[in-house]
């Protein structure tokens, strides 16, 4: 299905009620489910991602486990599955995911004595997986691959013979989402420590607190960031946001990075209240940043950049390679069709005020992925009669997106 959109100032806008974090939600399902006595999960995310992960863990008698295009999932249910004695299965996805790389995580659980075999192409899924008790010891892993690798073997870490120490080697990516393992790992009671190229993990039982709360997703709030940036709306409510100092999640740096593009951020009542700076001029300087540690807000930070006529290099993002989507070029396709012409590498993105013709009805490709249909619905607002296909693509993290947005003033009709 595919959506026209229009834009619709509205006078006074809702509360935005945004899921809760699909990053935390799947750590939180995995080490709940490693845990002896699993404890209640609140603010649980209820999109595609997530219930791949909650239906395989219920299914681990299952000799055939389809976890659909959930990346997150793969990895975490890879390293789950080979330390969980008395499982035999395949667990495969879609045609995407079959291209995904996943040898680094599959060469590290090999080390462990892990039983698992290839049944396609080396280095890919599907996967045949035995599971059995594995031991612990020393590995090591890059730190420039996916951080969920490493965060997969994290988690298993306490329930393997003599725990897990991990070794980063190269430069860390995505640091931000180790950091969050380890600190959902220690509300479970492992006495994990993590330091720039060193991981230690005792050999130790996951102690379930009574609940675990699982925050609002920083990440989804990255689109309201990008209307009030290009609408100069005032006063948009976002639920259950924390501001970093209290966040588990790398993505709450929103507050600060669209700072660049007049967005104020205020907190009171677990809420973030978001404002744009009345006459707000864009820095003629070039905004150089290394998005490293917050890879799934690059999208909007994009296509902002460009609508909002703000030169812009973004480097450290390689790994939007090997997302739903080659994020980077996908990005750089889809801003052509709005006049907007890119510069990209394999590690960055930049615009430096090349145009070129755009389209006069341009229908945005999503690539089955998430991000790019949200990343550029605010675009509506400046791009009247926007169409983005394949809408349904955003049940990955945000399902009730559309509905969210429509709040907002971006209204939505199929076509």
């Amino acid at each position: 299905m595919d959506f026209r959109l229009s834009y619709s100032p509205q006078r006074e806008i809702r509360a935005i009620e945004l899921p809760g974090s699909k990053s935390v939600t799947n750590r939180a399902l995995i080490i709940n489910a490693l845990s002896q006595r699993p404890t209640r999960i609140e603010g649980i995310t209820h999109c595609d991602d997530t219930i791949a992960i909650a239906d395989a863990l219920k299914r681990c008698d299952c000799a055939h486990i389809d976890i659909g295009a959930a990346g997150t999932a793969m990895r975490f249910l890879t390293a789950y599955f080979a330390a969980t004695p008395g499982v035999s299965l395949t667990l495969t996805g879609t045609q995407r995911m079959l291209c995904r790389p996943i040898k680094p995580l599959v060469d590290s659980l090999m080390q462990l004595d892990a039983n698992i075999a290839y049944l396609g192409e080396d280095g890919f899924p599907p996967l045949s997986i035995e599971g059995k008790r594995l031991r612990g010891g020393n590995i090591s892993i890059r730190g420039d691959i996916s951080s969920q690798f490493i965060s997969a073997l994290m988690m298993i870490g306490p329930v393997l013979q003599g725990g897990l120490v991990i070794h980063l080697f190269g430069e860390v990516v995505s640091r931000s989402y180790i950091d969050m393992t380890c600190e959902i790992m220690r509300h479970y009671g492992i006495d994990v420590k993590s330091d720039e190229n060193l991981i230690v993990i005792p050999e130790q039982s996951y102690s379930a607190p009574d609940v675990f709360m699982v925050e609002a997703d920083w990440s989804s709030a990255s689109y309201f960031y990008e209307l009030v940036a290009l609408t100069d709306v005032q006063n948009i409510k976002l639920t259950g946001l924390f501001p970093s100092e209290q966040s588990m999640q790398g993505d709450s740096a929103l507050a600060q990075l669209f700072k660049y593009f007049g967005v104020q951020t205020s907190f009171y009542d677990d809420c973030a209240l978001i404002s744009s700076e009345k006459r707000n001029e864009m820095s003629e300087e070039l905004l150089s940043l290394n998005l490293s540690t917050t890879p799934d807000i690059v999208p909007t930070m994009v296509v902002t950049a460009c609508l909002k006529e703000r030169h812009f290099h973004f480097w450290g993002i390689h790994n939007l390679r090997v997302k739903e989507s080659d994020r980077i070029a996908a990005l750089e396709a889809e801003m052509r069709r709005l006049g907007y012409v890119l510069h990209c590498d394999f590690d960055s993105i930049s615009w430096k005020g090349e145009r070129c013709a755009f389209e006069t009805s341009p229908i945005i490709n999503t690539y089955s992925d998430h991000r790019m249909a949200m990343a550029f619905a605010p675009a509506a607002t400046i791009y009247p009669g926007l169409c983005i296909a394949d809408v349904g693509v955003v049940n990955k993290s945000f399902p009730q997106f559309w509905k969210e947005m429509r709040k907002s003033g971006i209204i939505s009709e199929e076509i």
